[in-house]
């Protein structure tokens, strides 16, 4: 009787994580009317029948699956933003430990090998998306004798942490990750 019931709410809980719908980076052009002008967003789908939409920086290229959102900068072959999910354990927060492990992932993530890796910045909640804290952290690294710079800001939503990270070249970093971090405020439902 006891495995018996060990198998039953062994499925059902199966059949719930089976069921949990979860944020799709998979994009789709949509418009909305801004008092008689007719703009694009890009639209997802949060697996819940609710609609996401974001606008990408005017003139960045963008593609997308459902893991992942990529957007490209004109006229740069360095530079990318990557916006993507990671699924928590339990409902994240940004407190002091949390804030410290992610800063360290930042640190861990740029690509090897690199030198004179670097904790340029951190941020807490530099933008709020949807009444929703946000922490940024930014790194600074040398890859093949050139020079990087790396944001990564986090926000959590449930069990789900977003990730929008923005790379390029070091020379061009500030001015394309203000365009970057500032379309961040378009999202909406998020």
């Amino acid at each position: 009787m006891v495995t018996r019931l060990l198998i039953i709410t062994a499925f059902s809980v199966m059949l719930a994580l089976a069921a949990r719908a979860d944020l799709a980076f998979t994009p789709k052009e949509s418009e909305y009317d801004m008092e008689g002008m007719k703009l694009k967003q890009l639209a997802f789908s949060d697996g819940n029948g609710k609609t996401i939409t974001y606008q990408q920086p005017p003139g960045w290229k963008y593609s997308g699956n459902a893991n992942s959102l990529i957007l490209q900068p004109p006229n740069t072959g360095d530079a990318e933003g990557t916006i993507t999910r990671v699924t928590l354990p339990q409902p994240g927060t940004f407190d002091e430990e949390t804030m410290k492990k992610l800063t360290e992932e930042a640190l861990a993530s740029v690509p090897k090998p690199s030198s004179n890796v670097t904790l340029v910045s951190q941020a807490n909640s530099p933008v709020r998306i949807g009444g929703k804290e946000t922490f940024l952290v930014i790194v600074s690294y040398t890859f093949n004798k050139e020079n990087y710079e790396r944001s990564t800001m986090f926000l959590n939503r449930g069990n789900d942490q977003v990730r929008f990270q923005f790379v390029s070249r070091a020379a061009e970093f500030n001015e394309l990750q203000r365009a970057f971090l500032g379309s961040q405020f378009t999202w909406q439902n998020l």
